[in-house]
């Protein structure tokens, strides 16, 4: 068995290698006046969201989200008028809160919802000296089998084949921040190598067959001046946009049927602080989803570090939004695509 999952490692990384030579196309980014926006509403905030993921439009025009924050939080989110309308905690069963409550901590990252299959996935980070005992992409099932009840009941670990390659890069408080599906594919992007202190200069991301779990490729993302990766979406088959949060760049990978990457795309992503478009602000995107009309949305996870901006910038912004960015609020940009 250990000389058979040798074997596979050696050949996946042959394959790794191969491929037809890429092409660069072009992407561009229009911001939506509206945005962006504080993700709180009546007292009701996000707390260090890092997933979000797209559910339905309804037919009064109403688009409903799911958020995860990473301090072990699922919410509701409602955008009606292209305003933040809605935001509503999820409650859990007391299995699921029993299980949850055997982590060190509940380090929710991305969160997925597959509308074909209408399946929710969570990508759960560990923590600790054993970061392998928890990390991982999780099922959720939600009472009635309805995305949009309230309440989660139950949640189960999928099994990515070969663990130890799963495994090979996990550490504490890193794991797959990036998470996608399309039909017959996983796609998870580990958040990022670190060099004992900083983030290096490249990340991994992983395609593994969504019947078997079985990893079948494996992309180094340093050529293709990648970083990290904080956040993924695929619209349809071998499409999939991402988030390096290190570098502010949005980027778009196709892959051909073979799983070979055929076409890229980066672009740098403007995030100002909502209000003051003349400030380019320092934002933590963490994720991405896409709505039923192709306008993307990505989340800020408030880095508690580095979100409060400097007193010199303080002073130039009214009292609600020093308010806040002193309670860590999340913000969501909003932005369409032109290639």
């Amino acid at each position: 068995m250990i000389k058979n999952s040798a074997l596979f490692l050696i050949i996946l990384l042959i394959l790794s290698g191969c491929g037809t030579p890429l092409v660069h196309h072009q992407l561009k980014l229009k911001t939506d006046p509206l945005y962006p926006e504080w993700l709180t509403v009546n007292g009701v905030k996000a707390d260090q969201t890092s997933g979000i993921t797209f559910i339905k439009e309804s037919p009064d025009g109403k688009k409903y989200f799911l958020l995860a924050d990473d301090t072990g939080g699922i919410l509701h989110l409602v955008i009606s008028g292209d305003t933040v309308s809605e935001i509503k905690p999820i409650g859990f069963s007391r299995s699921f809160q029993a299980y949850i409550d055997t982590f060190p901590k509940a380090d929710f990252e991305e969160i997925v919802y597959d509308k074909k299959n209408k399946e929710v996935f969570l990508s759960i980070e560990g923590n600790g000296p054993h970061p392998e005992r928890y990390a991982g992409i999780y099922k959720l099932k939600f009472k009635n089998n309805d995305v949009l009840s309230d309440t989660i009941e139950d949640i189960k670990r999928l099994d990515f084949q070969p663990a130890e390659l799963f495994r090979k890069y996990l550490a504490d408080n890193i794991g797959y921040e990036g998470l996608a599906v399309d039909d017959d594919y996983f796609y998870l992007g580990l958040e990022g190598f670190t060099n004992g202190k900083m983030f290096a200069d490249s990340s991994v991301l992983f395609i593994a067959d969504r019947s078997s779990g079985r990893i079948l490729k494996q992309v180094n993302t340093r050529p293709l001046g990648i970083h990290t990766i904080c956040g993924l979406y695929s619209d349809k088959n071998y499409s999939l946009y991402g988030v390096d949060r290190n570098n502010k760049t949005f980027f778009h990978l196709i892959f051909d049927s073979g799983l070979n990457l055929k076409d890229t795309a980066l672009i740098k992503i403007q995030t100002n602080i909502p209000s003051y478009n003349s400030f380019d602000y320092v934002a933590s995107i963490e994720s991405v989803t896409m709505d039923s009309g192709n306008d993307i949305y990505l989340v800020d996870d408030p880095w508690k570090t580095f979100f409060t901006p400097s007193n010199e910038i303080l002073k130039q912004l009214d009292s609600l939004t020093v308010n806040h960015f002193r309670n860590f609020i999340p913000v969501i940009y909003k932005y369409s695509i032109y290639q």
